[in-house]
This record gives C-alpha cells, sequence and structure tokens, in this order.
C-alpha cells in the first residue's frame, strides 16, 4: 500500500527568525545586527480572546457570552551570547532613547550614545517573521543549501513549511543570564517583545517553500 507524501509532523527545533525594522535610524542601527542572529527557543505565542458576559432580563439561567478585545501575549526570544552580536542589546537601548527623548544630534554615526531616536525618526518597532523547516537530512545550510560537486548531488535543503509574522513589536524587557565560575553553561540572553497580532502562513497557502517565504516577509 502506498504511503501518504506526508506522515510525520514538523519538528520544533529547525526555524529561522527574521528582524523587519522600519526604514530609518532603528534599521540603520540594528538591521546588520539582526541579519545574523540566530535563537535557541521561541516561545509564547498565545491569543485570548476576552469574554464580555451580558445578563437578559428573563434569562436567569446563563448569562449571554459575547466576544470582546483579542489580547497578544508576549513572546521571548532566547539565545546564546555572542561577543560581536549586540543587535537586541541595540534595540532596547533605542527604545530608552525614545523614552528619555532621544538626542538631537545631526550626523550619521551608528553609536547609541551619539543617536538614538531623533525627531521625526523614532520608530521603535519591527515585525518579526518566524519560518519553520521540516528536516530532511541535510549536508547543506540556509544560505548553501547544496550543490553539485565532483558529479555528487549533495542532499536537498529543507523546504519551508510553515511560518507567521509579528505586528509592532518592541522591546518589553531584555535580560542576561547569570555568571558562575563553577559552571561551564552557555551565557544566554533573552528578549522579550510585546506586539500586536500575529498571522500565519500555513504550506497548503502557497505553491512552494520559497513562495511560503516570500508570503510570511509581506504579511502586513
Amino acid at each position: 500500500m502506498a504511503r501518504p507524501t506526508v506522515t510525520d509532523p514538523l519538528r520544533n527545533f529547525k526555524f529561522r527568525v527574521q528582524f523587519h525594522p522600519a526604514e530609518g535610524r532603528l534599521k540603520t542601527l540594528v538591521n546588520d545586527k539582526f541579519a545574523y542572529m540566530g535563537f535557541s527557543v521561541v516561545s509564547g505565542l498565545t491569543v485570548q480572546n476576552e469574554m464580555v458576559a451580558y445578563r437578559e432580563g428573563g434569562m436567569n439561567t446563563h448569562p449571554h457570552k459575547m466576544i470582546g478585545q483579542s489580547d497578544y501575549g508576549p513572546v521571548t526570544f532566547t539565545n546564546g551570547v555572542f561577543s560581536n552580536q549586540d543587535g537586541l542589546y541595540r534595540w532596547q537601548q533605542f527604545m530608552h532613547t525614545w523614552l528619555q527623548g532621544g538626542n538631537t544630534a545631526s550626523d550619521n554615526t551608528t553609536d547609541l550614545n551619539v543617536n538614538g531616536s531623533v525627531e521625526n525618526d523614532n520608530d521603535y518597532r519591527c515585525d518579526i517573521s518566524v519560518i519553520v523547516y521540516d528536516h530532511p537530512i541535510s549536508a547543506g545550510s540556509y544560505a548553501q543549501p547544496g550543490n553539485q560537486a565532483n558529479g555528487t548531488q549533495q542532499p536537498s535543503p529543507a523546504s519551508a513549511k510553515f511560518g507567521y509574522k509579528l505586528f509592532n513589536c518592541w522591546p518589553a524587557s531584555y535580560s542576561l543570564g547569570d555568571l558562575n565560575a563553577g559552571d561551564s553553561s552557555i551565557l544566554i540572553q533573552q528578549m522579550v517583545v510585546n506586539h500586536e497580532g500575529f498571522d500565519i502562513v500555513w504550506s497548503n497557502d502557497v505553491a512552494n517553500g520559497n513562495a511560503l517565504e516570500s508570503k510570511v516577509a509581506g504579511l502586513t
């Protein structure tokens, strides 16, 4: 008997996170830093729909229940600390300068101590997309998925199967893990972001994995 094409659910460990800051000072400060960041854990994607109870005279057994606002829970991004990857901290510092009124320096330096958010260029939000891939055994990577060499075809890359995009995100908190001379663990950083909703793209919505990534990136 023929087996179905898809037999297993998606794994939760092969994914890519991409940040989409708006055009302006934030993108200038952090876009290249975000481009090379990988994450070990992304958690907390939830939505809760408020219930509004309405009691009607004569209806004594139960109240009517209507839908109110939808509240989207914060999402946590966790990864190891690299000495040359300061994107998350720069985003947090940009938020701080926005809260403090920014700095009116007019040069184009990317030093946050000189230029944070400024008048007419203080958008501290960005969208964040997460792409989940299937898991073939592959010698490639996202950037170099495999090619023909010496007449041998390397295994094909993973294909994007699922993705979602968070809208209007901004840092709710930033934290670094503890230091301990008696331990040998990885130093971890975490950022919790608030957002105003998300949209999901499933593989049956598009023709192929490339189309899925493009559709997620284009969500508004």
